[in-house]
């Protein structure tokens, strides 16, 4: 056996704070005596790890020392030695010594017990360690021979127990041994501080990852920048905007003095404009360093000393080729080393066409943000004051370590890791400031990159089985079959199968899943050994990054290439190449807000750019990079749930469809090469396209008309030829004819007015065409049909797309009628909705059959009511691959919602089928819960199922997946009724009831807090001083205080005005005086459907009046309340009622206020925290108890019960009835069937 060391990863690095703390603690462990015996040195080793880290740490019956989890299982075996026994340690990295053999002993003593959680072993002395991870003994479990030596010596079996031989068998095992064992070894020096700190974090020796997200916003960068370009977070109603602040001399000062015409969109529009190109020159600055074309920065003020300077860097230099480039800037040092990369981030934006450029800014003194970056800095001076803004900015830009290098990525070991800011954390910086008029919140790396892989995975199986007819079951198959078929012409070929993936994001926002897609789709074509320069390298996926590690075991990282054999160009070049083909014909992207299209587009850039390469030219470096190409065309603005043709209906009326179909493609593929052979500038090429497009729509709405309308305009020609036709809107999208080659015709006065005539039908035509085209329902709506050519057919139909993954947005539909308005007719709509489900519903229609949908959104789809259209959809047209639920764990940091990944496949899935289901069901659930979520490994507080979907008893039904579905399903085969709708309704929805606190101060205070408006208390009442007539319309009130679990008081407190929407009518009042002058003083605060005098939700008036009734609590802490009442009771939306006369309120009542129907809620119905939430949904779905003749005396028993509850509730409502409760309970059971295990689990439960 062969031991080889490996380099720490980088895991955690400790800011100062934690660094200073660990300095003290480990100078004192460094003046442990090393004469001192080994349990002494071992005890101080121990002390360390206490104090700094908290562990756990102890000797167990078997082990000298281990580090301890929560549940007292050892996770970490500690062997350590003095340094008086040189002998039993490792020496010059043969670690085949005793100290091995021991922690060895210890680790199949562990194993044996069944523990499974081990993670590291320390073999130590007080000057250096030896970490191994626990996964490297492996080997060491299976092999037979050291089994054997365990088992004579740990369970007697051989002649010689003693450990001595155990110890003497190993070494000469691991002397036969063909392996390497890893491990890590650090000296314990002060000059290793840092390194120690992070070999003993419980990220690295428990493997606990600290997350560490590629995106995660740099607080401190991105406060400073906000403040230096005059910006500012307001809190408005929960969402956090960024609107322009006051600061004097910031950028939007500046703007706002040198352009007084600007309004607050507009001064906003250009910041985040230049503020884009800012960062982005600050990353390529970085790149160009990294490819040492640069030797030092080139942002700074020596080089552009104002705002002029930096225009013509914008417009006369990126904006440029290099031959199109003025002598002046071709002759600059600086400016003609900077290359064109053809982006369309430095085309002048409409505002800065008008004349609205940076150039005319005045650069005066800024003062320095009082927590800035600069005076934490030894090269400034602590008590700097102000710098003129231009030297500021790029000063403050700096002192962050901007970096596209995956060494400096993956090693960051700034002494202050918020020093670093890499693209993905820039393009956070985008979202934030693009996204400032929305609050928008970011999807994590660790969401997008997980989702990517599962999806893309899944897909490129499937889709490699069903081309070549295998059946791998994974990547690692695959790989397989790939390398057993393996030659030249065959990688290009599964190379090209595996670029036929077409993925989709139709609600795109920062672009996040599609660099997450675009590196996913990488790693995958270097998995199956398609990526020929990498055959002797290694590339991982490392936080959303590529890193490449090079034979040496070194990362890969590109420099000015003085051959065109360089290895590391061939790399860099064939990154580039798969990456660009990746962006331009797999990744789409569609988003409503123009400003989210533009970052995706640059980050997409970003990605692209950080593999850029050198041109060479008859072997000769050129010193150019590689021109980026257009990639824009396929990230869409526009609203990706509103169409207006289906996506089957048909182009083929088109003449030569197939012609037009490839002159789109080929357009489209024009547009995106910045090199192409027959240059047209992007405004001609647009115009094409959207002349094509133009074709297409004018077919697919009304090809009759468009037929009758070309008719009539061909007619016209040949009589008239192009007399009036001069309005080029009449002709757009038709095949209109060539005009006549011999000029004008000069037509009669009776001709003129004939062709003048046929002008008006055409127009007429044209109109009735146009219309069927617009409409408000139609504004901004967007053409799934043909704006993607990639995933058309040579015919022009449909294809679909083979992965539709995403964030979609979480917004309800309360409060956001106007929304939802233009998505009614979505099969997906549904009263109390939520706007991603449309997001589900489109998805499925845009995908492939057998492909893969992908989202991560809120997780109570599975039980709110207004979802149940999209279950019914997901449970008929897809198979449930994969849900992973995180319940109290919070995915996005600045949104208190609970969220769930979602993975489907499109298939029609067979009647019964299981899938995989995760869960996180701890109350306080940590990073720990989450990365053994993802990885489904054992974590206590974590829920993994196998679940089951039986399509047929799920149909309109809520979806609950648990590890008491046993429970259910007894509960469920023994009850065969459910309350129905007419039988459940919600309480009286005023609009208002009183005065509150909001309102008041909406109305300046002229109220009194708590004054009622519909629902008066006794003294309110009486002060009307109401007639005969108007006390009718008064009616008994029932709150909280009165209406308990079983019971309700009989005796109300308040009283509603219960007026229906006959009410409506202003005259409807005049009968009632009184009551007319009350509710006038409350005119403007009055909100109902029924104003000014009706109640918003009289709700019908049987459920509060005669046969006895049960009254719910909608939302209650620890335990559901139904309450029986049998008088007159009315009570408002808190509340909802059920009146039936199938069942017996009284048995009724015993049977929802049950532990049983507790469990049930509790695990099947709607529950927030500890919270139960029954609505009518949940009410509906409660399994009931049929009474027939067999089970009567246990129905008769219950309602006793119940009637002894009821009377002590009336002799004292706080009267103690526990134990006839439990005897409900106890006889509910008997009802449902339940085995005594089945009672324990329900009990345990509670």
């Amino acid at each position: 056996m062969d031991y080889k060391k490996l380099d720490l990863p980088n895991t955690n690095y400790p800011n100062q704070e934690q660094l200073k703390a660990f300095e003290t603690a480990f100078n004192a462990f460094l003046e442990t005596n090393p004469q001192e015996n080994e349990n002494h040195q071992n005890y101080a080793f121990n002390d360390l790890l206490k104090g700094v880290f908290k562990y756990k740490v102890k000797p167990t019956k078997k082990i000298d020392s281990a580090i301890l989890n929560d549940n007292g299982k050892v996770e970490v075996i500690i062997e350590f030695k003095a340094l008086k026994n040189p002998n039993e340690f490792i020496k010059k990295g043969d670690l085949n010594v005793k100290a091995l053999h021991e922690s060895l002993l210890y680790y199949l003593i562990e194993r044996k017990e069944g523990n499974n959680n081990l993670k590291h072993l320390i073999l130590g002395t007080i000057k250096e360690l030896y970490i191994i991870d626990a996964d490297e003994f492996e080997v060491f479990y299976k092999d037979k021979e050291i089994q054997k030596a365990f088992e004579n010596c740990h369970d007697k079996k051989g002649n010689d127990p003693r450990t001595k031989a155990f110890y003497d068998a190993c070494q000469k095992r691991l002397n036969e041994l063909d392996r390497s064992l890893k491990y890590h070894h650090i000296s314990l020096k002060k000059e290793n501080l840092a390194l120690i700190y992070q070999a003993l974090s419980p990220n690295f020796l428990l493997k606990i990852p600290k997350y560490s997200d590629a995106n995660t916003l740099n607080k401190d960068f991105y406060e400073e920048l906000l403040y230096i370009l005059g910006l500012e977070e307001q809190n408005d109603k929960g969402k956090i905007l960024i609107k322009p602040s006051r600061t004097q001399n910031s950028l939007s000062y500046a703007l706002k003095e040198q352009y007084k015409n600007l309004d607050d969109e507009q001064v906003m529009a250009l910041l985040i404009a230049w503020n884009n190109r800012i960062l982005f020159l600050r990353l390529l600055e970085s790149l160009l360093i990294s490819f040492k074309h640069f030797k030092e920065p080139f942002l700074t003020t020596e080089n552009f000393k104002d705002f002029n300077a930096l225009n013509t860097l914008f417009f006369e230099v990126l904006a440029k080729k290099n031959s199109e480039r003025l002598p002046e800037i071709k002759e600059d040092k600086i400016l003609e080393k900077i290359p064109y990369l053809n982006s369309s981030l430095f085309d002048k934006t409409p505002l800065e066409s008008k004349g609205h450029e940076i150039k005319l800014l005045d650069n005066k003194k800024l003062e320095i943000y009082k927590n800035s970056v600069l005076k934490k800095h030894e090269d400034y001076q602590k008590d700097l004051k102000e710098l003129p803004l231009l030297k500021y900015l790029f000063e403050f830009l700096r002192l962050y370590k901007f970096t596209t290098t995956p060494k400096d990525i993956k090693d960051n070991t700034d002494t202050s890791e918020s020093r670093l800011i890499n693209p993905s954390v820039l393009g956070l910086v985008f979202e934030k400031l693009n996204g400032y008029k929305e609050g928008s919140f970011y999807t994590p790396s660790f969401i997008t990159s997980y989702m990517c892989k599962e999806s893309i995975t899944t897909i490129v199986r499937d889709k490699f089985n069903a081309i070549y007819q295998w059946d791998c079951k994974d990547l690692e198959a695959l790989k397989g079959k790939i390398d057993r078929n393996f030659s030249k012409e065959k990688a290009k070929e599964y190379l090209k199968t595996l670029l036929t993936l077409r993925i989709c994001d139709p609600a795109v926002g920062s672009g996040h899943f599609l660099v997450s897609a675009l590196n996913e789709m990488v790693w995958v074509a270097y998995e199956l050994g398609l990526i020929v320069s990498l055959y002797r390298h290694e590339l991982r996926l490392e936080n959303d990054e590529i890193i490449i590690h090079t034979p040496e075991d070194k990362i890969f990282n590109y420099t000015i290439p003085h051959s065109e054999n360089d290895p590391h160009h061939h790399i860099q070049k064939e990154l580039f190449e798969l990456k660009k083909f990746i962006i331009e014909n797999c990744l789409f992207g569609v988003d409503i807000n123009p400003n989210s299209c533009e970052i995706t587009k640059l980050r997409l850039w970003i990605e692209l750019l950080k593999y850029s390469y050198y041109i060479f030219e008859e072997g000769k470096n050129t010193n150019n990079l590689e021109t980026l190409p257009n990639i824009d065309i396929n990230i869409k603005c526009a609203n990706s749930l509103i169409s207006r043709f289906n996506l089957n209906d048909d182009l083929k009326k088109i003449p030569n469809i197939k012609q037009k179909i490839q002159e789109y493609k080929d357009l489209v593929a024009q547009y995106k090469d910045p090199n192409p052979l027959y240059p047209l500038n992007k405004a001609d090429l647009i115009n094409k396209i959207q002349d094509l497009k133009n074709t297409f729509s004018l077919t697919l709405k009304d090809p009759k008309t468009k037929a009758e309308l070309e008719k009539t305009i061909e007619k016209h020609i040949k009589k008239y030829n192009f007399f009036a036709l001069d309005d080029k809107s009449l002709l757009d999208g038709l095949n209109y004819f060539i005009p006549s080659l011999f000029g004008t015709l000069k037509l009669s006065p009776k001709e003129e007015e004939e062709a003048f005539a046929s002008y008006g039908r055409i127009r007429a035509l044209r109109k009735k065409l146009d219309d069927a085209l617009s409409g408000r329902e139609y504004q901004n709506a967007f053409e799934w049909r043909f704006e993607f050519p990639e995933v058309l057919d040579d015919e022009g139909d449909f294809l679909g797309f083979d992965c539709i993954i995403g964030n979609p947005p979480y917004i309800k539909e309360g409060g956001n009628k106007e929304l939802f308005a233009s998505t009614k007719r979505l099969r997906t709509y549904q009263g109390k909705m939520d706007i991603w489900y449309h997001f589900v519903g489109i998805g499925l229609e845009i995908l492939k059959q057998n492909r893969v949908l992908s989202f991560i959104a809120t997780n109570n789809w599975t039980t709110n009511a207004g979802a149940e259209k999209l279950r019914n959809i997901l449970l008929r047209e897809t198979q449930f691959i994969l849900l992973i639920d995180f319940g109290d764990y919070r995915v996005f940091e600045s949104a208190d919602i609970q969220t769930m990944i979602m993975c489907f496949k499109k298939i029609i899935s067979p009647n019964q089928y299981f899938f995989d289901y995760r869960k996180i069901i701890a109350k306080k659930p940590s990073d720990t819960n989450r990365i053994t979520l993802l990885q489904r490994k054992e974590c206590e507080g974590n829920l993994y199922l196998n679940a089951k979907i039986e399509k047929k008893n799920l149909i309109n039904k809520t979806l609950f997946f648990s590890h008491f579905n046993s429970i259910f399903n007894t509960i469920l085969k023994n009850a065969i009724l459910f309350l129905n709708k007419k039988e459940i309704t919600n309480g009286i929805h005023p609009h208002y009831d009183r005065i509150n606190k909001k309102i008041n101060e909406k109305f300046s205070n002229q109220f009194f807090n708590g004054e009622g408006i519909f629902v008066l208390s006794e003294a309110e009442k009486n002060n009307l001083k109401l007639s005969q007539k108007e006390m009718k319309l008064l009616k008994p009130s029932y709150e909280t205080a009165e209406i308990m679990k079983y019971s309700t008081l009989s005796q109300n407190q308040h009283w509603i005005i219960y007026t229906d929407s006959s009410f409506k009518n202003p005259k409807s009042m005049d009968d009632y005086p009184n009551l007319k002058k009350h509710l006038d003083r409350f005119k403007e605060v009055i909100t109902s459907d029924n104003k000014p005098y009706g109640l918003h939700r009289a709700r019908d008036e049987r459920f509060f009046t005669g046969d006895p009734r049960i009254i719910v609590l909608r939302k209650c802490a620890k335990e559901p309340i139904f309450s029986y009442v049998n008088f007159d009771c009315y009570v408002s939306a808190t509340f909802y009622i059920i009146k039936t006369k199938r069942f017996d309120s009284k048995f009724l009542v015993g049977l929802l206020n049950s532990l049983l129907i507790r469990f049930w809620l509790k695990h099947r119905g709607k529950v927030q925290g500890n919270n139960y939430q029954i609505d009518k949904e949940p009410l509906m779905n409660i399994p009931l108890i049929k009474i027939t003749k067999s089970n009567k005396p246990i129905a008769d028993k219950i309602i006793a019960l119940v009637d002894k509850i009821l009377q002590a509730k009336e002799e004292d409502p706080k009267a103690n009835t526990q134990g006839l409760e439990k005897e409900i309970d106890a006889l509910v059971y008997q009802l449902y069937h339940l085995t005594d295990e089945e009672i324990k689990t329900i009990e345990d439960g509670q």
